[in-house]
């Protein structure tokens, strides 16, 4: 059966699509089949990895498309990607207005059909609340939340934070958590500073719960110029500081959901 994992912030510009990507990437480098399943209407997942966008999250969830219908290669080894675009967005509304539950709609569209195969199925949300991101939420066998080191880097933890309390409360959620911050810069003292607060902050949300603080991931030019290429770091750049930042979440990620 395919692990579920889950990337989601309520706060935008927080790395989410680059960790989606470079973590999926990363996760088949290491021998596992992956699968993106885009719900983000903005569908930047395709655009980072070089795939048009399509309307496949909608075909899937409201047209009655199979996965094979709408599952679409990456030209890498043992990835692929269900992409979404703006009718994404119109599929949540459609499933609400018919009175269906979204998280029965997701998990029959992207977690029920697999045969063995993924090992992993990765959806990466859009940064809201409720709707697709709950339901996709809910499944995850592990949630990863970006941080950004930003002064509104918490803003998006606690509400997605938020979010998983009351999935364990309504639908006894079990899952695992990792906070991943981003845009981490040593030289600044801003960055140091929000790193410092974000720890703090967690411990007191935790209430003495072990923190799930990774190492941060680096502001970096070179992971802006490997989107650019629709390339990962893994692909652009596999010896620099980012590729081994990347690497690192994907150890951790087996770590965590063999």
């Amino acid at each position: 059966m395919a692990k579920i994992i889950t990337v989601a912030s309520q706060k935008g510009g927080v790395g989410k699509t680059t960790t989606v990507v470079n973590l999926a990437h990363g996760l088949a480098l290491k021998g596992k089949s992956v699968v993106v399943v885009d719900l983000d209407s903005q569908g930047q997942a395709a655009v980072a990895l070089g795939v048009d966008q399509s309307s496949g999250i909608f075909s899937a969830l409201v047209g009655g498309s199979s996965i094979n219908q709408v599952i679409r290669g990456t030209g890498r080894k043992d990835l692929w990607l269900v992409p979404g675009d703006k009718r994404t967005a119109t599929a949540q509304l459609v499933i609400q207005a018919e009175g269906r539950d979204i998280f029965e709609a997701l998990r029959e569209a992207f977690v029920t059909p697999w045969n063995g195969k993924p090992d992993y199925v990765i959806f990466d949300t859009a940064p809201s609340v409720g709707g697709l991101q709950e339901a996709a939420l809910a499944l995850a066998h592990l949630a990863i939340i970006p941080a950004a080191l930003d002064h509104l880097a918490l803003f998006g933890v606690t509400g997605v934070l938020e979010t998983l309390v009351t999935l364990a409360r309504t639908r006894q959620w079990v899952g695992n958590l990792l906070i991943q911050p981003t845009f981490f810069d040593e030289t600044t003292r801003e960055s140091r500073r929000n790193l410092e607060e974000l720890q703090h902050n967690l411990t007191q949300l935790l209430q003495g719960a072990e923190l799930p603080l990774l190492t941060p991931i680096h502001r970096a030019t070179r992971l802006r110029e490997a989107a650019a290429e629709a390339q990962t770091i893994f692909e652009f750049e596999p010896e620099g500081r980012s590729a081994a930042e990347y690497a690192a979440l994907v150890w951790r990620v087996l770590e965590e959901v063999q």
